[in-house]
């Protein structure tokens, strides 16, 4: 097929581009100089309003990896006679200030559970040294020698950040062997049905993000493809900053993968099998020089998943009731491999030149297939048959990455450069076929249908990126940048009718196409933070140009936007005690309609159903609210929060279904007018003496949607819980047992509900010479309750669909560390100074 279509002249596009950059580089300059220039001054000695008392002020570091620690205790003492004098607690970059000492000669101790403890002596405040920065204090992880074993303290599972949550992977080890799904199957504000479809707070329009920047893969695909093993941490960002792009109206997920902290050669093996033939492996491998740091890794999966599917479809003719009976299985095979790897290049002391890339093929392929039972009531023609289902997806694609980062000083004034680009081909290759049977479902030759789709797709996506920090006083930041998205994608779908007399395949014009997408989106920001007392705040304000082009083999016009969007955000926190923080946020999102979701070429499910796109649909708006309070228990990582929130979504993005005059069902998606999500989210963790950790979270919201549907009202609503529980025992330093649970109530859609779901697993792991080798046993679903229901209604019908996933699947995982590798802890993507509620690459 020839596509004949309108593209942007790539010359012109190129060049203002070029000018662009150069403009914002140079206004980012001057506005940096500008600050520079009116930076507050250090406090003068000899103030006239002294009030006999100054302030302690520091940082605290983990020795190991120089991270910054974040609720770090700080206790001053007195010189003389070690009375208690006052204290504190750090920030989420490791800094604290202590106010109001008076004058005279201390000493501090600091000390985080699992850590040394170290202090800092002779500390002197007097008239002339009023402010005294001990600097940066580093603690070394605590050991308790039993016998020939050394106990170091584990990371918390679930660590709380002022605007993110981040779930430390190394302590699920339900989800060892697994992929960045099951790390999330028992995570706060995340759900995840049986098929591994991941949605935030009941929404699965959100963005994945691999180290801040954009992933190939989109959405749940992403994390099915990404092995745990390979993850040191994940970031659940509910309310991002304006630094961040606002797609995807329920946030941001973004995987901090592994990097290797120590010098030399290192690395670690993981291979995995399971129950029902399924496979995986991959390793890491990293080798690092006073200025070079070389990475090189691999993955590979093929797994089987088995499941089973039933639908039920009443539909009402005046006097007569027609019903459809569909048993049978339905199997997901999942696989693929990639190849990854890259340098940084240390400059200088404040210059660093990364390189990186990854080259994989992802495939996923679907086959189903059962006993088809149509009859009507009064009776007349009773049809049995057998269906056969299959799809073959397959992915090929790769990604180039550069980097460059330049630090005017330690106090984290930099300059930040990024290109990334990543091309993706693909095929998809469908074909249904329904052969009619006796009464007893026994085929015959003949074919009631037959149909096949053969789909082509290449798609291009290049990300430019400038970002400018500059920290104008102890706590305040000032950040800005330019953000541009130039993406492209071609895909053809062909469409054919199998033809029984001649046994060949017939392509049908009337379903196939062919369509040409550009989407180009220029983004300018700004971020502004600061802190006045207990009470520290951002702002910021992110302004997005788009323009879009779509050209169908089927329509006669091209479709054209061209928009301007402002995206406010808002952060505060406020420090109630040393023990209890409250936190509040506000950010403005969009939803943009796929490609698929835009195309209106008819999409042939089976001879049942047909689905349709919508050329006319508009980008959803969300504005997300919270408030939020966490409450944290002596020098344990016991901890409760709650989490307030809500969100109001326009232009509301839903399918519906309707039957035609043909007794065909046809899928439409539309804008609806709005859904709102109300409610509260309580998480808490208990540390309890060496051997137990409970970490549980519950929430419950209101959730309605509102709008038409060919002139009647469709609002719905409903009150929707659910919750997760985590529980690990410590047997010994070197096994543990883990019990995850997941429960998911029902919920209303615009033409009806989905089932309430439950289910858990089980995990034990066993760490053999001196923690070099693991070895880890899960067995998940053992109860056979995870399963996937819904029910759509309308005037003239009513259908039910039900899918149970395979249960009760053993997993055994084998981990080898190569010359004792350990992850470097990589914080949130390199922010430093001010709230660091911006941090990320993208």
């Amino acid at each position: 097929m020839v596509l004949i279509g309108v593209k942007q002249n790539e010359n012109n596009l190129k060049t203002a581009m070029k000018h662009l950059m150069k403009l914002v580089l140079s206004g980012l300059l001057l506005v940096g100089a500008l600050a520079y220039a009116k930076a507050d001054t250090p406090e003068k000695s000899t103030n006239p309003d002294d009030d006999g008392k100054g302030k302690i002020i520091g940082k605290i570091v983990d020795k190991e990896s120089t991270s910054p620690m974040e609720f770090a205790n700080i206790a001053v003492y007195t010189l003389t006679d070690s009375t208690l004098i006052t204290g504190g607690i750090t920030n989420e970059n490791g800094e604290f200030e202590i106010a109001d000492v008076a004058y005279g000669d201390y000493f501090l101790e600091a000390n985080f559970i699992g850590f040394d403890k170290t202090n800092v002596n002779n500390i002197i405040l007097d008239r002339g040294n009023r402010v005294y920065n001990i600097g940066a204090v580093s603690l070394s992880p605590s050991t308790v020698a039993i016998g020939a074993i050394d106990v170091v303290a584990d990371r918390a599972a679930v660590e709380y950040k002022l605007d993110k949550k981040v779930v430390n992977v190394s302590q699920v080890i339900s989800a060892v062997g697994g992929t960045a799904v099951d790390v999330l199957e028992n995570t706060p504000s995340i759900q995840v049905d049986i098929e591994g479809n991941v949605s935030l707070r009941g929404s699965g329009n959100f963005t994945v993000l691999i180290d801040g920047r954009p992933s190939v893969l989109s959405g749940s695909d992403a994390l099915r493809q990404i092995p745990s093993s390979a993850i040191e941490n994940i970031e659940i960002i509910t309310n991002p900053s304006a630094k961040y792009e606002p797609d995807g109206t329920a946030g941001i997920i973004n995987l901090v993968m592994k990097k290797n902290s120590l010098n030399g050669l290192n690395g670690i093996v993981n291979a995995s099998i399971g129950t029902g033939e399924k496979y995986q492996g991959d390793f890491m491998l990293n080798y690092r020089m006073e200025k070079l740091n070389l990475f090189f890794g691999a993955d590979w999966r093929d797994e089987i998943n088995n499941g089973e599917m039933k639908i039920r479809r009443e539909t009402y003719y005046n006097d007569t009731t027609e019903f459809l009976n569909m048993d049978g299985d339905r199997n997901w095979i999942r696989g693929g491999h990639s190849v990854k790897g890259g340098t940084d290049w240390y400059l200088n002391d404040r210059s660093t030149l990364t390189f990186s890339g990854e080259v994989g093929v992802s495939e996923r392929s679907n086959e189903g297939g059962g006993r088809t039972e149509n009859f009507f009531i009064p009776a007349a023609d009773h049809i049995y048959s057998i269906s056969e289902e299959t799809s073959v997806r397959k992915n090929d694609y790769y990604t180039l990455n550069m980097n460059f980062q330049q630090k005017f000083n330690d106090e984290g004034h930099r300059l930040e450069a990024s290109a990334f680009y990543s091309n993706e081909t693909g095929t998809d290759n469908e074909t249904e076929g329904e052969l009619l049977a006796d009464a007893d479902f026994i085929p015959s030759d003949e074919f009631l249908s037959r149909v096949s789709t053969f789909e082509t797709e290449e798609e291009q996506d290049i990300r430019l990126k400038l970002d400018y920090t500059y920290p104008f006083s102890e706590d305040g930041r000032f950040e800005a940048g330019y953000q541009g998205r130039l993406e492209s994608e071609l895909e053809e779908l062909e469409f054919r009718d199998f033809d029984q007399e001649s046994g060949s395949w017939i392509i049908n014009d009337e379903y196939s196409s062919a369509t040409d997408f550009q989407r180009d989106i220029h983004a300018v920001y700004s971020t502004y933070s600061n802190k006045s007392g207990k009470l520290a705040y951002m702002a910021g304000l992110r302004g997005e140009l788009t323009l879009r082009e779509i050209q169908n083999s089927n329509a006669t016009e091209t479709s054209s936007l061209n928009r301007f969007d402002l995206f406010p955000t808002a952060h505060f926190s406020y420090q109630v005690n040393k023990t209890a923080d409250l936190t509040a946020s506000y950010s403005r999102r969009i939803n943009r309609p796929s490609g698929r979701d835009l195309d209106p070429t008819p999409n042939y499910y089976n001879r049942y159903t047909i689905r349709f796109g919508n050329p006319d649909l508009k980008p959803e708006y969300t504005n997300s609210y919270e408030i939020g309070m966490l409450k944290r228990f002596g020098e344990t990582r016991s901890y409760v929060s709650a989490d307030l929130f809500r969100r109001v979504t326009n232009n509301k993005i839903d399918r519906t279904e309707e039957r035609g005059d043909d007794g065909i069902f046809y899928l439409y998606t539309d804008n609806f007018d709005k859904d709102y999500a109300t409610g509260v989210e309580f998480t808490g963790n208990l540390s309890y003496k060496e051997w137990l950790i409970l970490n549980a979270s519950v929430n419950v919201f209101n959730y309605k949607i509102t709008g038409d549907l060919n002139g009647e009202s469709i609002d719905q609503e409903s009150t929707n819980w659910g919750g997760r529980m985590n529980t690990t025992f410590k047997f010994s330093p070197s096994s543990r047992f883990q019990v995850t649970a997941f429960f998911r109530g029902s919920s209303v859609s615009a033409q009806g509900e989905t089932g309430a779901m439950f289910f858990t697993n089980f995990s034990y792991r066993q760490e053999f010479w001196n923690n070099k080798l693991a070895a880890t046993v899960s067995f998940r679903d053992p109860f056979g309750t995870a399963r996937f229901e819904r029910t759509t209604y309308g005037d003239d019908f009513k259908s039910s669909f039900r899918m149970q996933r395979e249960p009760r699947v053993v997993f055994l995982t084998l981990s080898y560390k190569i010359n004792n590798f350990k992850e470097e802890r990589r914080g949130n993507g390199g922010g430093d100074g001010g709230m660091d509620m911006g941090g990320g690459d993208y």
